[in-house]
Order: C-alpha cells, then sequence, then structure tokens
C-alpha cells in the first residue's frame, strides 16, 4: 500500500506533522490571503471591493465527505509545507477570537475564504458560520464544499442542505460553492465535464489572483475549473 492509499483509508493528509492544535498555535490560525499566491490580500474588483482578504486551512480528507470527486487525489496531496488546523472544539474557540478582532479593526469589513484545504466537518460547524455572520457584522465568507445537498449518504446531505440553507439567507455574505455540483446552482466545476458556466480567470491568467476577480462571490452563474 502506497502512503497516499493508506491516508485515503485513514481519511487524513499525507502531512500529518503538519496539523496542528488550533489554541497551541503561536500566530493567527486566519491568515492574509498575502501569504498565497493564487489568493491575494486585498479584494480590487467585485462586490466586496476594497476588502482584506484572509483564508483558513483545516486537514483534508478529515474532514472531507467520502464522496468528494478528488478524496484521492486532492490538492493538498502536493502541500507538504501547508499548515493545517483541527477541527472541533479548539478550532472554533479560536476562530471567534481571531474573528472578533478581525471585525472591531476592519470596520468596512473582511472576508474570509474556507476552505484552503478541508471543509465544513459537521452541521454544528455550519451553524458557527452562521452564528458568526449574525455576530460579526463585518464578516463575509467564499469559498467551496464537497457536501452535496442530494448525496446519498444521510450525514453528508445534511451538511450540504445546511451550507444550501445558511447561503440563501445570507446573500451576498455567505458564497460557499459547491463542488462538481453539475447544474446546480451555484457550483463550480471541472471544465472538460461541459457544464454551462464562466471559465476561472485567475487560471486563465486574465487575472494575478482571485482578490483581482471577484466572480466567484459576485455573480450567480457557476464556475469551471482547469485544474482541481
Amino acid at each position: 500500500m502506497t502512503k497516499t492509499e493508506q491516508a485515503v483509508q485513514e481519511k487524513r493528509t499525507l502531512f500529518s506533522k503538519n496539523v496542528f492544535n488550533p489554541l497551541s498555535n503561536k500566530t493567527d490560525i486566519l491568515k492574509s490571503g498575502a501569504q498565497n499566491k493564487k489568493l491575494g490580500g486585498l479584494i480590487t474588483k467585485g462586490i466586496w471591493r476594497g476588502l482584506p482578504l484572509y483564508s483558513l486551512t483545516l486537514e483534508e480528507r478529515a474532514t472531507c465527505p467520502t464522496t468528494c470527486a478528488h478524496f484521492s487525489d486532492c490538492y493538498g496531496n502536493n502541500m507538504r509545507y501547508a499548515h493545517r488546523f483541527q477541527s472541533g472544539v479548539n478550532l472554533e474557540t479560536r476562530l471567534e477570537i481571531e474573528l472578533e478582532r478581525l471585525n472591531h479593526i476592519h470596520q468596512f469589513g473582511f472576508v474570509v475564504r474556507l476552505h484552503v484545504l478541508g471543509d465544513f466537518y459537521n452541521v454544528g460547524y455550519v451553524q458557527k458560520w452562521e452564528q458568526w455572520l449574525k455576530k460579526f457584522n463585518n464578516l463575509k465568507v467564499f469559498g467551496y464544499t464537497g457536501y452535496k445537498p442530494d448525496d446519498k449518504i444521510k450525514k453528508y446531505a445534511e451538511i450540504g442542505l445546511e451550507i444550501l440553507r445558511v447561503r440563501l439567507q445570507n446573500p451576498k455574505r455567505f458564497q460557499i460553492r459547491i463542488s462538481d455540483g453539475g447544474d446546480a446552482d451555484f457550483s463550480a466545476n471541472p471544465i472538460n465535464e461541459g457544464f454551462k458556466g464562466f471559465t476561472c480567470p485567475e487560471q486563465t491568467k486574465k487575472v494575478d489572483t482571485c482578490a483581482d476577480c471577484g466572480l466567484c462571490w459576485t455573480t450567480n452563474k457557476n464556475v469551471n475549473f482547469i485544474t482541481h
């Protein structure tokens, strides 16, 4: 059995030494997008123009549905040095502290990208983000999820339905797209599957970073990615 096959079987990252307890971490767990060459640190386009961008990274596979199309070949397999944070109560405690600080600092708003790696690991965690949206008026969220409302596995569908509910009840503030959602509204798909939508401008080098585009959180059209 290869290391990747073992990690898939055990539902964990290949790089367990880079998984950290959020409460023990000496630096912030919400990282500036400026530290990620794909994301960028300041949004220059779209409905959130002018707002700073942050990101959160969890452990891939440990927090993801096994029905994800990329469960085995997750791009996290190539991210040896990424700092991943353990899911659970400690994560949520630390997030509340950091979100409160960012909400105070950024009076005009700030954006969090969920999740560079990992996903919403249970219904309660989705509801936490809903609570934070209510508590922190300056907070906005975007990202992608492998949890689908119509997943055949009930516990996955429950998470997917909760994500959908929170998005519909928080328009323009909680922009989470369904990965490999096909023709479902607000989806993100591989371009070679032929679904309607716009092609990611960052991947075609029409813009330098996600922050210089803004389409994923501005338009309701589905997005197609050239590569995973």
